[in-house]
This record gives structure tokens, sequence and C-alpha cells, in this order.
């Protein structure tokens, strides 16, 4: 772990991060909201919509979300999720940010900014010893540097909250102080002391030790915060994308019980697949584009993310191939599906037709969703990693015009085994509602739903005593 002090930085991986606002768990101690803004190169937000907080919990990209609040350890947390693989090339720079409604950052005891990877992994740490009369609060930034990203520790504060914030990077102010999320049980009211709690002696020791292990994170709804602003924008907010519980908290639909079985090592196979930064292309109508990547030959499948404005059909295909990528409308102009190169490698050519405007972004493998313990929702098509135990998974999906669902999962040994799917574990031809339940092996292993019109739900549960479990396989190394 890196305990920084104001001004400090250091690199972080390029791969999704959890980042934790937290303090102290202190009766009465004023409510922190937590947000992240993204900026353009000259450090600007370029519309509403690159403020995420509780009440547009994720960016129109998906690489920033929102995910919750929760408690634990005698610390309270909000805590953003930042993809870096997904980070749109025009944006520079995510700040991190907490706000005050109830209060000052003076009064605000154990203030700080953590950043872990998905495996827990700590990777920087900021603690805030010089907050006094701030309302706002910019705690750090992701920034990229010679191809890279790192992290700051920026510790600027403003004592006219948010409408000083926003003066410098534009905006209308849309991050709003919200109540707590209700998942997490506030403390008793008390009057807020109007005494600035003493910052610790040393700024290079953080409040929290090491990860704070919260609990109740789960999907985020808008909650019963201030109608001015959030209510305006949650009500425009793009829809949300599948949101799962960070890894060792206790799943939100079970609060109180140990997350018994969640992943507890990283994919071992992440750093040898063939990877790559991500590539983004945009267009209208119909056009040829060519995926200009040294693809290997009988490699494994990469992600293909798709967007549309107006229109939601969409068809993607490879020339020569039976099988299209995409040829399925997007419920909420938004989908991701697998893409299989060719078998002697190289560069790959695909036919887009859509009736306006689209964006196609080639992932590698390894932005994949993690599949942990707990329940995830979201629409069309998706993949996800599952590398923990055997498990049980609960489908539920509805479409009002009875389209088609179906899922796999993906197994093997080597890169070319992924080609294909192992298993189909769902298929409704007349899928208007869709209620299976389906055993998972363990991991790791690519769960796809990869027919969809759906809006849909994933429970990830224990598997039963009597299922039979089969051994991991071993890694997917060339």
């Amino acid at each position: 772990m890196t305990y920084m002090i104001k001004g400090a930085n250091a690199p972080v991986p390029a791969v999704p991060l959890r980042v934790a606002v937290g303090r102290q768990s202190v009766p009465g101690a004023p409510t922190v909201s937590a947000a992240a803004l993204l900026l353009d190169a000259a450090g600007a937000v370029r519309g509403d919509a690159d403020i995420v907080f509780q009440h547009r919990p994720v960016h129109p990209s998906g690489a920033v979300r929102h995910v919750g609040t929760g408690q634990g350890a005698g610390q309270l947390a909000e805590w953003l999720e930042v993809d870096l693989l997904r980070v749109e090339p025009d944006v520079q720079r995510v700040l991190i940010v907490g706000s005050c409604a109830d209060g000052t950052f003076g009064q605000v005891p154990g203030l700080y900014a953590q950043v872990s990877t998905f495996d827990a992994t700590v990777v920087a740490q900021y603690a805030v010893t010089d907050a006094t009369a701030e309302t706002a609060f910019v705690l750090g930034e992701l920034y990229r540097r010679d191809g890279a990203w790192r992290f700051r520790a920026v510790g600027q504060g403003y004592e006219d909250g948010l409408a000083g914030l926003t003066r410098d990077v534009g905006g209308s102010g849309a991050v709003t102080p919200v109540a707590p999320v209700t998942a997490v049980a506030a403390p008793a009211p008390v009057t807020p002391s109007t005494t600035p709690v003493t910052p610790s002696a040393s700024p290079a020791v953080p409040s929290a030790p090491g990860p704070v292990p919260l609990a109740g994170v789960g999907k985020v709804s808008p909650g019963p915060g201030p109608s001015s602003d959030a209510a305006a924008y949650s009500a425009s907010a793009s829809p949300v994308p599948p949101v799962s519980a960070p890894t060792k908290l206790v799943p939100s639909y079970a609060p109180g019980t140990p997350a018994v079985g969640t992943s507890v090592e990283p994919p071992s196979w992440a750093a040898d697949f063939f990877t790559f930064e991500p590539l983004v292309y945009r267009g209208k109508g119909s056009k040829t584009i060519t995926v200009d990547l040294p693809f290997p030959p009988n490699g494994e499948p990469v992600i293909l993310e798709a967007r549309t404005e107006e229109y939601n059909f969409l068809s993607v295909k490879i020339p020569g191939r039976e099988d299209d990528v995409f040829l399925s409308d997007l419920p909420d102009h938004y989908g991701r599906q697998l893409m299989v190169p060719s078998r002697k490698g190289g560069p790959l050519t695909l036919k887009v037709r859509n009736s306006g405007a689209w964006q196609l972004t080639v992932l590698p493998l390894s932005a994949a969703l993690p599949l942990d313990f707990g329940t995830v929702t979201g629409s069309g098509h998706e993949v996800f990693l599952r590398t923990g135990p055997a498990a049980e998974l609960k489908v539920r999906a509805e479409d009002p015009h009875k389209g088609w669902f179906q899922m796999h999962y993906h197994w093997g040994d080597t890169p070319g085994d992924l080609r294909r799917p192992a298993k189909r574990i769902v298929y409704e031809w007349n899928g208007r509602r869709v209620r299976e339940k389906v055993a998972l092996p363990s991991g790791p292993l690519l769960v796809t739903i990869d027919k969809s019109r759906h809006q849909w739900e994933l429970t990830l549960d224990a598997a039963a005593p009597d299922e039979p479990v089969r051994g991991a396989r071993k890694g997917w190394l060339r």
C-alpha cells in the first residue's frame, strides 16, 4: 500500500479500481457524499453526464460508477468504481470529490480516499489532515501520464461548496449532497460538534490501516435526497449497466451474512492473454471498419461493446461467418458481446449497420465484469468473469415483446478452448418472463448473456451441499 501526503502522486495499475471516500464512523459527524468528475484536456466536464454521484450512479460510458455506501471496522464510506480500461480517450482526469450537507470537513473525523483493485489490494491511500471550513473537497484524482495512469493526493477544499468546484470545472452543480443510503443503519441523530476534529499528528498515517471491510454495498437506486437538481438529473440519467458488489463484502441482499465463497484470487490468466489498449470506432449508418490489432492465431475471444443513439437495432457481422456478433435491439442502447478473432490471427473486418449514430469499443477479455455472490441487474447482452467456487445462479428476466434469451458459459485450459461455449445454461425462445436456476462449476469461466432484449437480474448463491464441485482449470496459459 502507498500512504500518501498532500501533493504526492503514485502509479496505479490500468485495471478496474475501487475508490472509497471514507471517514471514521462517529455519531453526529457530518455526512460525506462521494462523486467522480470526468474532465477533458481543458480540465472541464463536457456536460452534467460527466458528474457521477448517487442520483446519477453510472457514467454513459460505463467506466465510472457510484456503487453504494457501507460501514464496518469503525469506518463509513461511499464507494466508486473506475474501470480505467473503459475511460474514454477524451477524458484525461477523474476527480474524486466529497461534499458535506450538514457541516464542514473540519468536523469530519478521519477523512480519507482509498484506491484498491477488485481483489481488495490497496494501491494508494491519502488521509486528509488539514480540512477546516470547506463543504466540498477534491480528495484526489486519477490522471493519464505518458500512456499510464497515476493517482494524485490533491487535498483542495472549497468553503463555498459545490458552487466553487463547478465554477472551476463546469457543470451545473448537480452533485447535490444526499442522505446516506438506507442499506446502512445511520447513527442516532446527535447535534454536530462545532469544534473541528483534531487531525492525526502525522499526515503519512492513514485513518484506516488497510482495506475497509464495508457491508451493505450493492445496486444503488436514487434515494430520498434533495429534489432540486438531483431528482431532475436522476430522471434523465442513462440506464444503469450491471453493478456488482465489491469483493469480500457482505452482499446487500443478505445483510449480516459472511460473503462465503467470494472470489479470493485475481484471475491468474489476465496477464497472459492478448492485451491491448481499448479501440473506439464511431460512425453513422452502414460502414465497414477494420480492427487493426495483431490478434494471435487461434487466440481467445475479445469483448465488443456497442452503443447506439437514436435507434436500438444494431447489426455487426464478420464477413464470411454465419453468426453475427450483434443482430438485435439493444434495449438500453448498450450491450457487450464476445467477438472471436480469425483462427489465422491478424486484423479483423466488421460490417456495421444501424440507422443512426453508433460507437463500438474493442476491449481485452480481462475487461469482463466480475460475477461474485450477490445480485446484479442490467439489460441486453453482457460478458461476466467468474473466478470463485461452484455456485448456483438464479436468472430472472423480462421482455414484453417475448424475445429470445440465451446464456452460455465458456471454460477451458487454453485460449482456443474459450472460442466456443462449453455449455448453454439458459434458453428461452419466447422469453417474456424467464425464471431459471442453474449450476455453475468452479472458475475461472466466462458467463455470457448472448441473446437478450430483456431487463434481467442475476443472483449468485453458494452451491447446494450435494452439488458436485469440479476442479478449477489450470489458468488458460499459452
